[in-house]
């Protein structure tokens, strides 16, 4: 996928290539999403298939509600919708799996606290919850 085509999809703007990955904002169904591809320079971003990030834009929203309720489930609580998405993570050293969706929990002790979610190539979560501190 070439690096127009992507922000064209997210409909992306701030697009910052570093020797630690490539970064930008895009929106969504008025909402504003980190993309975070750690580890990727741009010629890796022209191997992610469209197809692949087109089906995720699609799937979103169904996304989203698996993400939550593996965060309900964790917490034995249906009380998540304060929680929102905000970051879409790929890594290229695959911890993410395929990529995870990043939910900013708030401010703790150690630092800002996420729920990161991971998902597989198939758009299957993992039921495991991530914890994250930056």
């Amino acid at each position: 996928m070439k690096k127009e085509e992507l922000l064209a999809l997210w409909n992306g703007k701030y697009w910052d290539s570093r020797s630690s990955g490539i970064y930008f904002i895009g929106h969504k169904f008025e909402q504003e999403l980190q993309f975070n591809f750690s580890g990727y320079c741009e010629e890796d971003i022209h191997s992610i298939p469209c197809h692949f990030m087109e089906k995720l834009a699609t799937k979103m929203n169904e996304l989203d509600k698996k993400a939550h309720r593996i965060i309900e489930d964790t917490f034995h609580s249906e009380n998540t919708e304060t929680i929102s998405l905000t970051d879409i993570l790929f890594d290229a050293s695959g911890c993410y799996n395929a990529f995870a969706f990043g939910y900013h929990v708030g401010e703790s002790p150690a630092g800002e606290l996420y729920f990161l979610v991971k998902f597989d190539d198939n758009f299957q979560p993992d039921s495991e919850l991530i914890y994250e501190i930056y």
